[in-house]
């Protein structure tokens, strides 16, 4: 069984550490691969020993975007033998990356990142990004870094690519600015499109988390630093 452990996010449970970003650590079979890595280094590093992720196992690191957010802690997790997952943009910046060895992956179209773990490929306009497809017991699970698209937007790409109902999101729905009616419209959408649950974290914000967990009722879950959801 696959599972997912938020290691960094705006809210933490008892001796976590909270910080404005977002990092989540997917054990899948024999690999583990981490979606982006939060802000400050010793808040990640702290989080992954807490909850017991032996950084030196990493396999593939997948970057959302490139928002101090979610690389600040990359040199926690950079070694040798790495493989750097950035949407296609972004590949000059990291390109400094492979002189230690890593192997850097500018990511334009959906993109595996090991088996049962797909980019979903960049999406945006303003801001460019990647979120990633988890394969799980109940169905596909989207991970999401920011979606400064639009959650709805993201998440009907993950449908289609999918080719079937998304069964958990998990992530920033990046709602911490919208007001009640686009946040209710937003719950509508999702629940339209089958999302089974959702987990918001980090940019979704404390009143829109409130509004998304009264639509969800009992398949809202909550997440937050010390999280492990099983897939």
């Amino acid at each position: 069984m696959t599972t997912i452990s938020i290691l960094y996010d705006n809210h933490a449970q008892g001796d976590m550490r909270p910080g404005w970003g977002f990092s989540a650590w997917i054990n899948v079979g024999d690999e583990s691969v981490l979606f982006d890595t939060g802000a400050d280094k010793l808040v990640f590093e702290h989080n992954a020993r807490a909850l017991g992720c032996n950084l030196s196992t990493l396999s593939a690191l997948v970057l959302s975007h490139d928002h101090c957010d979610h690389i600040g802690a990359m040199s926690a997790v950079t070694r040798k033998g790495l493989r750097l997952y950035v949407q296609a943009g972004s590949t000059r910046r990291f390109a400094g990356y492979r002189r230690s060895g890593i192997e850097v992956i500018g990511v334009r179209g959906p993109t595996q990142v090991c088996p049962g773990v797909k980019s979903t490929g960049r999406f945006g306009r303003r801001i460019r990004e990647q979120a990633v497809l988890v394969d799980g017991n109940e169905g596909p699970v989207l991970i999401t870094g920011c979606a400064h698209a639009g959650i709805v937007t993201v998440a009907e790409l993950a449908t289609r690519l999918a080719g079937r109902r998304l069964a958990l999101i998990v992530g920033g729905f990046h709602l911490f600015r919208s007001d009640e009616a686009d946040v209710r419209y937003v719950a509508e959408q999702l629940l339209r499109l089958g999302v089974d649950r959702i987990a918001p974290c980090h940019c979704t914000g404390d009143a829109a988390t409130a509004i998304l967990r009264d639509a969800y009722e009992d398949r809202f879950v909550e997440a937050s630093v010390g999280s492990q959801i099983k897939v």
